[in-house]
């Protein structure tokens, strides 16, 4: 990925830091939902383009198309290391915006990921 944030870095970092939600818009840094609060991360701003990168690294090719065809994209999302999210891509103007809601039953807390390999899934 030519940008800075990498999809599953951060999805680890939405589970580890107990965030419920992770949201991406262009010309912001990444921001995270913690305990009600957004909370703005440290680093670069994202632009339509890396979001995009980041939605199609984890998004199905039917995914990717329902995305263009209907302007949104709502899918649940399994990780293996990080756990499960709810994954919603807009657009709206050209612009992409992405949050992931984290699904790991109270956001961060502990518990046993199932094995397999990460998987998508439509809502």
């Amino acid at each position: 990925m030519s940008g800075m944030y990498r999809m599953q870095d951060l999805l680890k970092l939405v589970t580890r830091e107990r965030a419920e939600e992770l949201r991406l818009e262009p010309g912001r840094p990444p921001i995270m939902v913690l305990h009600g609060k957004a909370r703005i991360m440290d680093g670069g701003l994202v632009t339509t383009d890396d979001i995009s990168e980041l939605f199609h690294s984890i998004a199905s090719y039917a995914q990717n198309q329902e995305l263009t065809r209907c302007g949104d994209s709502h899918f649940l999302f399994t990780s293996e290391d990080s756990g499960r999210f709810k994954i919603t891509a807009t657009t709206n103007a050209g612009q992409l915006n992405l949050r992931v809601t984290n699904l790991t039953g109270n956001p961060g807390a502990p518990r046993p990921l199932s094995q397999g390999r990460d998987q998508t899934s439509q809502l």
